[in-house]
């Protein structure tokens, strides 16, 4: 007793939760502006943990382990839990994987998830130090310059200086919910302001 009572903590008041209250759950779809911080739109892996999927998965587990998570992207790793691209429930869908089975010769079962995923490479990344002051607008612009789904985001690795890592995610299909408007507007949109447009509600 003598021991707690001369700790340089102090003890903090309790009380009896009352009714049945509502569980409060993170706002990620709070309604965006082209004009606030591009880091609003970017999934920050060091504050929510990524989740990853191994490269040599066979595509019916991968497909239903995602499925069951509910998850529609995932981080490919490989053996040495590098990551080595990203695969999303689209990749599944349609003739890819068939494509996949038959440039290679094998059963549509043989087929791993490293077989169809995006790789490294294909993705454009964008490095931490570009993201200052950079806004919602901007990213915008860029994914409607680049083409892409998806911007991986990097930083210098503090462990190892000579190499880069995956700080985060910025994904087109979570822009234009955040934004409230449809992907098929964002594919549609031939430039920058055919994006305003459709923020606005203008875009046909």
């Amino acid at each position: 007793m003598n021991a707690a009572l001369n700790t340089p903590y102090r003890n903090i008041p309790t009380e009896e939760l009352l009714g049945s209250p509502r569980i409060a759950y993170p706002d990620t779809q709070a309604s965006l502006t082209l004009d606030d911080p591009a880091t609003e739109v970017m999934v920050d892996f060091r504050a929510s943990r990524p989740s990853v999927i191994s490269g040599d998965l066979p595509l019916h587990d991968a497909r239903a382990l995602m499925r069951t998570t509910e998850e529609s992207i995932k981080l490919v790793v490989n053996r040495a839990g590098e990551f080595v691209g990203i695969i999303s429930l689209k990749d599944f869908l349609g003739k890819k994987a068939l494509a996949k089975a038959h440039a290679m010769s094998v059963r549509l079962d043989a087929v791993q998830v490293k077989d169809i995923m995006q790789r490294t490479s294909q993705l454009p990344s964008i490095h931490t130090r570009h993201l200052r002051n950079v806004k919602v607008g901007d990213i915008v612009e860029t994914f409607n310059q680049a083409q892409s789904e998806h911007f991986l985001i990097f930083e210098n690795d503090s462990e190892h200086p000579d190499r880069s890592c995956l700080r985060g995610l910025i994904s087109a299909s979570d822009v234009a919910l955040r934004l409230n408007i449809s992907l098929e507007s964002m594919a549609r949109a031939k430039s920058f302001s055919d994006i305003v447009h459709a923020v606005n509600g203008t875009f046909d």
